[in-house]
Protein backbone atom coordinates (compact mmCIF):
# COMPACT_ATOMS: atom_id res chain seq x y z
CA UNK A 1 0.00 0.00 0.00
CA UNK A 2 1.29 3.46 -0.91
CA UNK A 3 2.27 5.46 2.14
CA UNK A 4 0.13 8.53 2.81
CA UNK A 5 1.96 11.75 2.02
CA UNK A 6 2.47 13.94 5.09
CA UNK A 7 1.06 17.37 4.30
CA UNK A 8 2.85 19.05 7.17
CA UNK A 9 6.67 18.94 7.29
CA UNK A 10 8.43 19.89 10.55
CA UNK A 11 8.46 23.50 11.71
CA UNK A 12 11.96 24.98 11.53
CA UNK A 13 14.06 25.20 14.69
CA UNK A 14 14.56 28.91 13.92
CA UNK A 15 10.84 29.60 14.29
CA UNK A 16 10.56 27.73 17.56
CA UNK A 17 13.70 29.41 18.92
CA UNK A 18 12.42 32.87 17.95
CA UNK A 19 9.11 32.23 19.71
CA UNK A 20 10.65 30.80 22.87
CA UNK A 21 13.15 33.67 23.18
CA UNK A 22 10.56 36.44 22.71
CA UNK A 23 8.80 37.95 25.71
CA UNK A 24 6.33 40.03 23.68
CA UNK A 25 4.56 38.94 20.49
CA UNK A 26 2.38 40.91 18.07
CA UNK A 27 0.01 38.82 15.97
CA UNK A 28 -1.57 40.16 12.80
CA UNK A 29 -3.10 38.94 9.55
CA UNK A 30 -4.55 40.45 6.39
CA UNK A 31 -6.95 43.38 6.29
CA UNK A 32 -10.61 42.58 5.66
CA UNK A 33 -10.03 39.33 7.54
CA UNK A 34 -11.83 36.08 6.94
CA UNK A 35 -12.43 33.22 9.34
CA UNK A 36 -9.04 31.60 8.78
CA UNK A 37 -7.19 34.86 9.45
CA UNK A 38 -9.09 35.57 12.68
CA UNK A 39 -9.22 32.04 14.05
CA UNK A 40 -5.54 31.37 13.31
CA UNK A 41 -4.75 34.62 15.16
CA UNK A 42 -6.87 33.63 18.14
CA UNK A 43 -5.35 30.15 18.22
CA UNK A 44 -1.80 31.49 18.03
CA UNK A 45 -2.52 33.96 20.81
CA UNK A 46 -3.85 31.18 23.04
CA UNK A 47 -0.80 29.01 22.35
CA UNK A 48 1.64 31.83 23.15
CA UNK A 49 -0.31 32.89 26.24
CA UNK A 50 0.13 29.33 27.52
CA UNK A 51 3.89 29.96 27.27
CA UNK A 52 3.56 33.12 29.36
CA UNK A 53 4.13 35.56 26.50
CA UNK A 54 2.84 39.13 26.41
CA UNK A 55 0.57 38.76 23.37
CA UNK A 56 -1.36 41.42 21.45
CA UNK A 57 -3.72 40.91 18.52
CA UNK A 58 -3.85 43.46 15.69
CA UNK A 59 -5.95 43.87 12.56
CA UNK A 60 -7.12 46.89 10.56
CA UNK A 61 -10.47 45.21 9.84
CA UNK A 62 -13.25 45.56 8.86
CA UNK A 63 -14.80 42.46 10.45
CA UNK A 64 -17.68 41.96 8.00
CA UNK A 65 -18.12 38.19 8.06
CA UNK A 66 -20.73 36.94 10.49
CA UNK A 67 -18.52 34.21 11.97
CA UNK A 68 -15.86 36.71 13.10
CA UNK A 69 -17.84 39.79 14.16
CA UNK A 70 -17.96 38.82 17.83
CA UNK A 71 -14.15 38.78 18.03
CA UNK A 72 -13.50 42.28 16.68
CA UNK A 73 -13.08 43.80 20.14
CA UNK A 74 -10.10 41.52 20.81
CA UNK A 75 -8.06 43.13 18.02
CA UNK A 76 -6.38 46.53 18.12
CA UNK A 77 -6.07 48.81 15.09
CA UNK A 78 -3.03 50.68 16.42
CA UNK A 79 0.14 49.92 18.36
CA UNK A 80 0.77 51.85 21.56
CA UNK A 81 4.27 53.14 22.29
CA UNK A 82 4.69 51.05 25.44
CA UNK A 83 4.14 47.78 23.59
CA UNK A 84 6.26 48.92 20.64
CA UNK A 85 9.11 49.66 23.04
CA UNK A 86 9.18 45.95 23.96
CA UNK A 87 10.36 45.21 20.38
CA UNK A 88 7.81 42.40 20.00
CA UNK A 89 8.25 39.46 17.70
CA UNK A 90 5.75 39.86 14.84
CA UNK A 91 3.80 36.84 13.61
CA UNK A 92 1.97 37.41 10.32
CA UNK A 93 -0.74 34.86 9.58
CA UNK A 94 -2.66 33.93 6.43
CA UNK A 95 -0.84 36.32 4.09
CA UNK A 96 2.56 36.21 2.44
CA UNK A 97 2.77 39.63 0.78
CA UNK A 98 3.80 42.74 2.68
CA UNK A 99 0.90 44.94 1.59
CA UNK A 100 -1.89 42.72 2.92
CA UNK A 101 -1.41 43.10 6.72
CA UNK A 102 -2.28 46.79 6.43
CA UNK A 103 -1.32 49.85 8.45
CA UNK A 104 -0.68 48.07 11.76
CA UNK A 105 2.04 45.95 10.21
CA UNK A 106 3.80 49.01 8.79
CA UNK A 107 4.42 50.14 12.38
CA UNK A 108 5.75 46.73 13.43
CA UNK A 109 7.69 45.71 10.32
CA UNK A 110 11.12 46.71 11.68
CA UNK A 111 11.01 43.86 14.21
CA UNK A 112 11.72 40.17 13.68
CA UNK A 113 8.92 38.69 11.55
CA UNK A 114 7.60 35.13 11.29
CA UNK A 115 5.18 34.34 8.46
CA UNK A 116 2.77 31.39 8.65
CA UNK A 117 0.56 30.95 5.62
CA UNK A 118 -0.94 28.60 3.05
CA UNK A 119 -0.62 31.04 0.15
CA UNK A 120 2.56 31.37 -1.89
CA UNK A 121 1.88 34.35 -4.15
CA UNK A 122 3.56 37.72 -4.30
CA UNK A 123 7.06 38.92 -3.43
CA UNK A 124 8.48 37.40 -0.22
CA UNK A 125 9.17 39.88 2.60
CA UNK A 126 10.44 37.38 5.18
CA UNK A 127 13.47 35.26 5.91
CA UNK A 128 13.05 31.73 4.59
CA UNK A 129 14.06 30.18 7.91
CA UNK A 130 11.37 32.21 9.68
CA UNK A 131 8.54 31.17 7.38
CA UNK A 132 6.20 28.21 7.46
CA UNK A 133 4.36 28.47 4.15
CA UNK A 134 2.61 25.38 2.80
CA UNK A 135 0.26 26.02 -0.15
CA UNK A 136 -1.16 22.50 0.10
CA UNK A 137 -2.58 23.13 3.56
CA UNK A 138 -6.36 23.80 3.42
CA UNK A 139 -6.10 26.49 6.10
CA UNK A 140 -3.60 28.49 8.10
CA UNK A 141 -5.11 27.14 11.32
CA UNK A 142 -3.78 23.68 10.47
CA UNK A 143 -0.30 25.18 10.23
CA UNK A 144 -0.78 26.90 13.59
CA UNK A 145 -1.59 23.47 14.96
CA UNK A 146 1.85 22.32 13.80
CA UNK A 147 3.38 25.25 15.70
CA UNK A 148 1.39 24.17 18.75
CA UNK A 149 2.72 20.64 18.55
CA UNK A 150 6.31 21.81 18.04
CA UNK A 151 6.01 24.00 21.16
CA UNK A 152 4.50 21.17 23.19
CA UNK A 153 1.24 22.95 24.01
CA UNK A 154 -1.69 20.55 24.59
CA UNK A 155 -5.06 20.96 22.92
CA UNK A 156 -8.03 22.18 24.90
CA UNK A 157 -11.60 22.71 23.73
CA UNK A 158 -11.26 26.44 23.07
CA UNK A 159 -8.02 26.06 21.12
CA UNK A 160 -9.47 23.15 19.16
CA UNK A 161 -12.54 25.26 18.32
CA UNK A 162 -10.38 28.05 16.90
CA UNK A 163 -8.30 25.62 14.86
CA UNK A 164 -11.33 23.76 13.51
CA UNK A 165 -13.32 26.94 12.78
CA UNK A 166 -10.60 28.37 10.54
CA UNK A 167 -10.42 25.09 8.65
CA UNK A 168 -14.20 24.92 8.22
CA UNK A 169 -14.54 28.49 6.95
CA UNK A 170 -11.62 28.26 4.51
CA UNK A 171 -12.79 24.95 3.06
CA UNK A 172 -16.46 25.97 2.90
CA UNK A 173 -17.27 23.23 5.43
CA UNK A 174 -15.18 20.63 3.57
CA UNK A 175 -16.27 21.72 0.07
CA UNK A 176 -12.90 23.07 -1.12
CA UNK A 177 -10.65 20.27 0.12
CA UNK A 178 -8.77 18.04 -2.32
CA UNK A 179 -8.00 14.34 -2.27
CA UNK A 180 -4.35 15.12 -1.53
CA UNK A 181 -5.25 17.35 1.41
CA UNK A 182 -7.94 15.16 2.92
CA UNK A 183 -6.06 12.35 4.77
CA UNK A 184 -3.71 14.49 6.88
CA UNK A 185 -6.29 17.23 7.32
CA UNK A 186 -9.01 14.94 8.58
CA UNK A 187 -6.64 13.42 11.10
CA UNK A 188 -6.34 16.88 12.58
CA UNK A 189 -10.09 17.47 12.38
CA UNK A 190 -10.62 14.24 14.31
CA UNK A 191 -8.23 15.38 17.04
CA UNK A 192 -10.12 18.69 17.34
CA UNK A 193 -13.52 17.03 17.55
CA UNK A 194 -12.24 14.71 20.28
CA UNK A 195 -11.96 17.80 22.49
CA UNK A 196 -15.76 17.89 22.60
CA UNK A 197 -16.65 19.91 19.51
CA UNK A 198 -19.71 19.42 17.32
CA UNK A 199 -19.29 20.57 13.68
CA UNK A 200 -23.05 20.95 13.28
CA UNK A 201 -23.22 23.35 16.22
CA UNK A 202 -20.30 25.34 14.79
CA UNK A 203 -22.09 25.59 11.45
CA UNK A 204 -25.28 26.87 13.09
CA UNK A 205 -23.37 29.40 15.17
CA UNK A 206 -21.63 30.76 12.08
CA UNK A 207 -24.70 30.93 9.85
CA UNK A 208 -27.81 31.46 11.98
CA UNK A 209 -29.09 34.87 13.02
CA UNK A 210 -28.53 36.68 9.74
CA UNK A 211 -30.40 39.89 9.01
CA UNK A 212 -33.27 39.64 6.52
CA UNK A 213 -31.83 42.66 4.67
CA UNK A 214 -28.62 40.78 3.97
CA UNK A 215 -30.47 37.69 2.76
CA UNK A 216 -32.50 39.86 0.39
CA UNK A 217 -29.32 41.49 -0.90
CA UNK A 218 -27.88 38.06 -1.67
CA UNK A 219 -31.08 37.21 -3.56
CA UNK A 220 -30.82 40.46 -5.52
CA UNK A 221 -27.23 39.78 -6.52
CA UNK A 222 -28.11 36.29 -7.69
CA UNK A 223 -31.15 37.54 -9.60
CA UNK A 224 -29.04 40.08 -11.49
CA UNK A 225 -26.14 37.74 -12.26
CA UNK A 226 -25.18 37.02 -15.87
CA UNK A 227 -24.27 33.82 -17.70
CA UNK A 228 -21.19 34.30 -19.91
CA UNK A 229 -18.89 32.28 -22.15
CA UNK A 230 -21.61 29.77 -23.09
CA UNK A 231 -22.63 29.28 -19.48
CA UNK A 232 -19.14 28.38 -18.26
CA UNK A 233 -18.81 31.59 -16.23
CA UNK A 234 -21.37 33.46 -14.15
CA UNK A 235 -20.72 37.07 -13.24
CA UNK A 236 -22.46 38.74 -10.30
CA UNK A 237 -22.23 42.31 -9.04
CA UNK A 238 -22.06 43.92 -5.62
CA UNK A 239 -22.42 47.70 -5.93
CA UNK A 240 -20.70 50.19 -3.64
CA UNK A 241 -24.00 51.49 -2.26
CA UNK A 242 -24.54 48.19 -0.41
CA UNK A 243 -24.68 49.12 3.29
CA UNK A 244 -25.28 45.73 4.94
CA UNK A 245 -23.17 44.22 7.67
CA UNK A 246 -22.13 41.01 5.90
CA UNK A 247 -19.82 40.04 3.08
CA UNK A 248 -22.33 38.68 0.59
CA UNK A 249 -20.04 36.58 -1.58
CA UNK A 250 -19.90 33.71 0.90
CA UNK A 251 -23.60 33.12 0.21
CA UNK A 252 -23.57 34.01 -3.49
CA UNK A 253 -20.80 31.68 -4.64
CA UNK A 254 -22.25 28.33 -3.47
CA UNK A 255 -25.64 28.95 -5.08
CA UNK A 256 -24.27 30.01 -8.46
CA UNK A 257 -21.66 27.23 -8.57
CA UNK A 258 -24.55 24.76 -8.58
CA UNK A 259 -25.72 25.96 -12.00
CA UNK A 260 -25.50 23.48 -14.85
CA UNK A 261 -22.32 23.74 -16.91
CA UNK A 262 -20.72 26.48 -14.83
CA UNK A 263 -16.97 26.30 -14.26
CA UNK A 264 -16.39 29.55 -12.37
CA UNK A 265 -18.26 32.34 -10.60
CA UNK A 266 -16.88 35.89 -10.53
CA UNK A 267 -18.22 38.44 -8.06
CA UNK A 268 -17.43 42.01 -9.14
CA UNK A 269 -17.45 44.32 -6.12
CA UNK A 270 -17.50 48.04 -6.77
CA UNK A 271 -15.29 50.17 -4.50
CA UNK A 272 -14.75 53.94 -4.46
CA UNK A 273 -11.60 53.85 -6.58
CA UNK A 274 -11.24 50.20 -7.56
CA UNK A 275 -12.92 46.95 -8.51
CA UNK A 276 -12.51 43.94 -6.26
CA UNK A 277 -12.85 40.58 -8.00
CA UNK A 278 -13.81 37.42 -6.14
CA UNK A 279 -13.24 34.12 -7.94
CA UNK A 280 -14.60 30.66 -7.22
CA UNK A 281 -14.02 27.66 -9.47
CA UNK A 282 -15.98 24.44 -9.48
CA UNK A 283 -14.17 21.30 -8.40
CA UNK A 284 -13.22 19.29 -11.47
CA UNK A 285 -13.37 22.35 -13.73
CA UNK A 286 -9.64 22.31 -14.34
CA UNK A 287 -9.51 26.06 -13.64
CA UNK A 288 -6.92 27.64 -11.37
CA UNK A 289 -8.43 30.96 -10.37
CA UNK A 290 -5.54 31.45 -7.95
CA UNK A 291 -3.20 31.96 -10.91
CA UNK A 292 -5.67 34.44 -12.41
CA UNK A 293 -5.78 36.37 -9.14
CA UNK A 294 -1.97 36.35 -8.92
CA UNK A 295 -1.73 37.87 -12.40
CA UNK A 296 -3.78 40.78 -11.03
CA UNK A 297 -1.54 41.13 -7.93
CA UNK A 298 -4.06 39.23 -5.83
CA UNK A 299 -3.87 35.76 -4.38
CA UNK A 300 -5.66 32.69 -3.12
CA UNK A 301 -6.07 29.06 -4.05
CA UNK A 302 -6.88 27.14 -7.20
CA UNK A 303 -10.60 27.11 -6.38
CA UNK A 304 -10.98 30.32 -4.38
CA UNK A 305 -9.12 33.60 -4.87
CA UNK A 306 -9.46 37.34 -5.23
CA UNK A 307 -7.80 40.51 -6.49
CA UNK A 308 -8.31 44.27 -6.47
CA UNK A 309 -7.68 46.42 -9.56
CA UNK A 310 -7.42 50.13 -8.81
CA UNK A 311 -8.73 52.68 -11.29
CA UNK A 312 -11.05 50.21 -13.01
CA UNK A 313 -14.69 51.29 -13.40
CA UNK A 314 -17.71 49.06 -12.95
CA UNK A 315 -18.71 49.45 -16.61
CA UNK A 316 -15.29 48.20 -17.70
CA UNK A 317 -14.96 45.33 -15.27
CA UNK A 318 -16.98 42.66 -17.09
CA UNK A 319 -15.10 42.87 -20.40
CA UNK A 320 -11.79 43.21 -18.56
CA UNK A 321 -12.17 40.01 -16.54
CA UNK A 322 -13.90 37.92 -19.22
CA UNK A 323 -10.98 38.48 -21.56
CA UNK A 324 -8.63 37.11 -18.95
CA UNK A 325 -10.64 34.12 -17.74
CA UNK A 326 -11.46 33.09 -21.32
CA UNK A 327 -7.77 32.29 -21.74
CA UNK A 328 -8.05 29.71 -18.95
CA UNK A 329 -11.20 27.97 -20.17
Amino acid sequence: MEKKKDLFPPVSDDIIKAIRESDAVAITSHVNPDGDAVFSSLAMARILSALGKNVRLFNDGPFKRKEIMEYESLFSTSVDDAFLALEPLVIVLDCSTEDRPGNVYQVLRGNMVIVIDHHASGTPFYKEELSYILPLSPSTTLLVDEIRKALGIPLDKTLAEYLLSGFLTDTGFFHFISDVQAPSSFEKVTSFIKEGLNPYELYDRMHDGRKLEDVKNVASIIENSESCLDGKVIIAYERKDYQGTERLGDSVYPSLLECEGVKAVILIKEKEDAIEFGFRAKRGSGLDVGSLASSLSGGGHALAAGATVKGLKLGEAKAFILEKIALLI
